[in-house]
């Protein structure tokens, strides 16, 4: 049989309300509160025990929406819970149940729906739309009356004799346990699933403990330990076979821990796009696997090398024996286990981790690249001073001239021929012209020319830094320059503000607030000064090189001086500093 649009409705918006999930937090925070200001004034009974044990809050939620009902005449309010289980009693009523992360029990009347997401929905009262359970199990006993659809996603849909269904009874992925004496008025659907979600039950833990308390590791899902020890047993292999890549990641992050970790950031927001370019070009799909596997184990041996460096921090306090590589990987790994088991904590904890390991591996791999790659020899730096004075020899003396003797000065014009021991001899106009000449102007270069070009991937940190500063600054101008370029019919206003921090910053310092982190400066290929007219020119060619795909930026990772297009059309270099400059001198 066919499911109804009306079914698949329903899972669509349960599917909607899964992905929605932590959202419903703050719902449940405010129901809480309000349930505990007006249960003990209008609840005669609020000392009994509830009827769930594990589920208090939720027992004083449904009183609080009876005593507003009462009190007001108005509607019944709805039940919204995270991570705790429901129990709406005989002779109560609800607008609707949601619970996330829980269990459901009604035993009264819920003028709506029942939705459950990661746990079970019993039902002996009365539902007036339908009752859908997620990655758990409907059971349906005898007195229940559902006006629509009873549906289970993952789980098994058990129907008890007595029971009432107006619409379909629909089993996604689970299975059918329907009584004799059940009514149901709409189809019977059972759509099958793959073996590995048969039996949800772990799914549904996982969800509940890990997904939703926002955590890699909890003690009551299984699974996620058996995937840890995996993981484990391949970190351990890689830091006992492979420990010179794993030091010289170490020594990476020791040394530069905010440039690596910018670098795994860059890592994670380039890969999609260099993908996209790969997949664009057709043949690059060749490319993609050898450079997926590649990342994965750059991955592999950064991870290796943050648990050693983080072993390495705490062993360092406990003397020697704690600082070998293997010991300081098992302190990390011990360090982290305890990090991913705290809620909140874990998850972020993970994602840090994760970025610092890539930007880690990233780091090393393009420093080695660099030492194998030969510099390009450069030329001395010129010597400055005058040119050296060329001696000119006086002539010989002929043949056909008398000898003179000793002690007398001849007179006459072959007088200067001969020379005076002790005095210089005269000098010819040519000798005037070599001795006297003011000397040659040589061209002057700046000695910062001589520092390394900077790598891709330094530029692209300094551009990412940039761009953070961009967006804040686009934030707080972002309505008077609205208005003024509404009025104007200009561009947008980002690239405005973009366009004026770049252009203005390298016209005045030659540099950004990110090449001052990373110690970067943009100079004329020529040794000019860097004008606020190049400066533009550089500016407006950065964004023809964002517009291409971003190839213009690109380029800097294979070309010989390290520039992109905007460099080329600008010509300007980047160069690295032994120190940064500092951007207002005091």
């Amino acid at each position: 049989m066919k499911t109804t649009k009306r079914t698949w409705l329903v899972l669509l918006t349960v599917t909607c309300g899964l992905l929605l999930a932590p959202l419903v937090t703050a719902r449940e925070t405010d129901v809480a509160a309000d349930s505990q200001m007006s249960a003990p004034a209008n609840s005669p009974d609020s000392g009994q025990t509830p009827a769930v044990s594990n589920a208090p809050a939720a027992a004083v939620t449904n009183e609080a929406a009876i005593n507003e009902t009462g009190e007001s005449g108005g509607q019944p309010q709805p039940i919204v819970m995270f991570g705790q289980n429901v129990e709406l009693k005989a002779g109560d009523s609800a607008e609707a149940v949601v619970v996330i992360g829980g269990s459901a029990k009604i035993h009264g009347k819920v003028r709506k729906a029942v939705v459950t997401i990661g746990g079970n929905s019993e039902v002996d009262g009365e539902v007036g739309e339908g009752v859908v359970a997620v990655m758990g199990n409907v059971h349906l006993k005898p007195g229940a009356k559902i006006n629509e659809d009873a549906v289970a996603v993952m789980g098994t849909l058990t129907v008890d004799s007595g029971v009432k269904i107006a619409g379909d009874a629909v089993s996604v992925g689970g299975k059918f346990n329907i009584a004799d004496g059940a009514k149901i008025h709409g189809q019977k659907v059972n759509v099958g699933l793959p073996m590995p979600f048969s039996n949800v039950e772990w799914l549904g833990k996982w969800l509940k403990y890990c997904v939703f308390e926002f955590r890699p590791l909890a003690p009551q899902v299984g699974f996620v330990w058996i995937i840890a020890g995996v993981f484990f047993l391949l970190y351990l292999f890689v830091a006992a076979v492979f420990p010179r890549p794993v030091q010289v990641c170490v020594d990476g992050l020791t040394q530069r821990p905010a440039t690596t970790f910018l670098m795994g950031l860059l890592t994670k927001i380039l890969v999609p796009v260099v993908f996209l370019i790969l997949a664009v070009t057709g043949i690059g799909l060749i490319v993609v696997p050898f450079l997926m596997a590649a990342l994965f184990f750059g991955a592999v041996v950064g991870k290796v090398a943050v648990l050693e460096w983080l072993g390495l921090q705490i062993g360092r306090r406990f003397g020697s024996g704690f600082q070998k590589p293997l010991v300081a990987f098992l302190i990390g790994t011990i360090l982290l286990t305890l990090l991913y088991l705290v809620p909140i904590l874990g998850l972020l904890t993970y994602t840090i981790l994760s970025v610092w390991g890539l930007g880690c591996a990233v780091t090393a791999a393009f420093s080695s690249m660099r030492r194998e790659m030969p510099e390009k020899p450069t030329a001395p730096p010129p010597a400055y001073g005058p040119p050296p004075v060329m001696a000119v020899a006086a002539p010989a003396p002929t043949a056909s001239a008398p000898g003179i003797p000793p002690g007398v000065v001849p007179t006459g014009p072959t007088a200067g021929a001969t020379e005076v021991p002790g005095n210089p001899p005269p000098a010819t106009p040519q000798a005037q012209t070599v001795a006297g000449a003011p000397p040659a102007a040589l061209p002057v270069f700046p000695p910062v020319l001589s520092c390394p070009r900077a790598g891709f991937w330094e530029r692209m940190g300094a551009a990412f830094l940039d761009m953070v500063v961009v967006g804040f600054i686009t934030g707080i101008a972002h309505r008077p320059l609205v208005l003024l370029l509404a009025f104007l019919n200009g561009p947008p206003v980002f690239f405005i503000v973009a366009l004026a921090y770049f252009a203005g910053l390298w016209a005045w310092k030659g540099t950004t607030i990110g090449g001052i982190v990373l110690r970067l400066q943009v100079m004329r290929h020529d040794g000019g000064p860097l004008t606020f007219l190049v400066a533009l020119v550089r500016g407006l060619a950065a964004a023809f090189s964002a517009v291409v795909l971003f190839l213009g930026f690109f380029w800097i990772g294979w070309d010989r001086e390290k520039q992109g297009w905007h460099d080329k059309i600008a010509g300007t270099v980047v160069v690295r500093l032994p120190r940064s400059t500092p951007l207002v001198c005091l």
